[in-house]
């Protein structure tokens, strides 16, 4: 990857709407999705940016709003699940698509029965089923050739590739078009967008944000379209810790009294 520089520094939490995903993001990638976790850091300054910038954090993940509920308890913000299937707004109120549940408990039938056989984890979500095989890289062939399959045999499916995990979504849902369709409401509404991930399926929210003329952050390493780069997760929130700091340092505006 060519060198990035960092995210600017001078940047506004009252003029900034924050788009992040989570894990290998504000979280490292281990081997147990499920015992993700945010630090009590992380949760600290998600929360101040939250109020800094009146609700405009927003989460944009793979997960499902139930698994990110627990990552971030007791901590709750508006949310961008399953790439898009479902959403948490800033109101609390949720927009779900729900597939065919017949075709997707077959759909998941499938793909648990491929996993038993080969030791691999599976990780079921509203609308959406994926294959974990960080404890087993030396089957991702095999993996991408089974899920290609399924994707094959229903045109409702788009196959989603990640870091050790590939993932069958019923839907044409990217993280980029749920941030786009955020953006045009409050309260992240005619802010500076800003969005950081660490993933092939962040790429969209990548370009989303850059024709926005936006902020977009790749963490780690690998080619992408982001057009500013931190080395780890850390770093992200070391670098969310210094926007808060910043702010905290300069004044608050309130309006003038009636005379």
């Amino acid at each position: 990857m060519t060198a990035l520089p960092p995210p600017p520094a001078a940047l506004s939490p009252e003029e900034t709407a924050f788009f992040l995903d989570v894990d290998g993001t504000l979280t490292d990638i281990i081997p147990d999705p499920a015992k993700v976790r945010l630090t009590a850091d992380a949760r600290a300054v998600l929360q101040q940016l939250f109020h800094r910038s009146e609700g405009a954090v927003a989460l944009v993940s793979g997960r499902s709003i139930t698994q990110l509920d627990l990552i971030t308890d007791p901590l709750r913000l508006p949310v961008v699940g399953v790439h898009g299937l479902e959403t948490r707004l800033s109101d609390g109120a949720l927009v779900r698509r729900v597939p065919d549940i017949a075709t997707y408990t077959a759909l998941v039938a499938l793909v648990r029965d491929f996993a038993g056989l080969h030791g691999l984890l599976v990780e079921t979500k509203p609308g959406a089923v994926a294959l974990h095989f960080r404890r087993h890289p030396d089957l991702a062939t095999d993996c991408l050739h089974f899920m290609q399959q399924q994707a094959q045999r229903d045109t409702r499916l788009t196959l989603l590739t990640g870091k050790m995990v590939l993932e069958l979504v019923f839907g044409q849902t990217t993280k980029g078009n749920a941030i786009a369709k955020l953006m045009q409401s409050p309260p992240f509404l005619g802010r500076t967008a800003l969005f950081a991930g660490d993933d092939l399926t962040d790429e969209t929210g990548f370009a989303c944000v850059n024709r926005l003329d936006g902020i977009s952050v790749k963490i780690g390493e690998g080619d992408t379209c982001a057009r500013h780069n931190l080395p780890h997760p850390a770093a992200l929130i070391r670098y969310l810790c210094s926007l808060v700091k910043t702010a905290e340092q300069e004044p608050e505006h309130f309006p003038d009294p009636p005379v």
